[in-house]
């Protein structure tokens, strides 16, 4: 990608949106773009972060392992959305890993020139701030569901977010595409690949969602925001 068009996909990130042509020259100067194949890590845990990612096409899993070879997946990250820009204001030190579910496009952004420009831009900084003031919140709603939510109101509230955030990206289907594994899903809500299954066929089978390989379709999204009968 040449720095025009790194700069068209920069001016569509929140974060960055009307941003003065200057300061988003400065950012595509200094960004690459990444082909990763499915199953590729782009960083272990412990890394020195020198940037910032933005995925182009595929999805990327964020996740922790632990000595005894334990995964937690701490977030599923999909097209068009970032990771890292708070990593890059910390330490600078990765927290966890990232691999790819599927062969994707990264766009890397320089931590040099990503904090140039929050430093520079007041508008930039305030929406960083929001963006990980959203995260934390996530965060704790995640906390939450893990502490004092039943397995059932995990996995629709799962699908509802899921849902949701297709929404806000312009997409009005009811399908929500999981990721390659059970098992990675069912990381994330901190469930068993068993206890998810076992909850995805009982919506089915409720007439709730229909499921087709990795596609769950919504087919009475009334009743799964009432919790599908949980």
């Amino acid at each position: 990608m040449d720095a025009y068009s790194i700069a068209n996909v920069l001016n569509r990130m929140p974060i960055f949106q009307g941003l003065e042509a200057e300061l988003l020259y400065l950012l595509s100067r200094g960004g690459k773009e990444l082909v990763v194949s499915k199953g590729e890590r782009v960083f272990q845990k412990g890394d020195r972060a020198h940037g910032f990612y933005f995925v182009l096409e595929g999805r990327f899993k964020l996740a922790f392992i632990s000595s005894r070879g334990t995964e937690k997946v701490v977030e599923i990250v999909h097209q068009n959305q970032s990771f890292g820009e708070s990593v890059i204001l910390a330490d600078g030190i990765w927290p966890y890993y990232s691999q790819a579910l599927m062969d994707s496009r990264l766009l890397h952004v320089p931590s040099s020139a990503f904090l140039e420009v929050v430093s520079a831009d007041r508008g930039a900084a305030d929406m960083l701030l929001r963006n990980m003031a959203r995260r934390l919140s996530q965060l704790f709603s995640d906390m939450e569901a893990f502490c004092l939510l039943t397995s059932r109101e995990r996995v629709v509230g799962y699908l509802l977010r899921e849902i949701e955030q297709k929404r806000q990206r312009g997409d009005d289907d009811m399908v929500v595409e999981l990721p390659d594994t059970k098992a990675n899903t069912a990381s994330l809500l901190n469930l068993t690949p068993e206890t998810f299954s076992r909850i995805i066929h009982t919506l089915e089978r409720e007439e709730i969602i229909a499921v087709s390989r990795r596609k769950v379709v919504v087919r009475d999204l009334s009743r799964l925001q009432q919790g599908g009968g949980c």
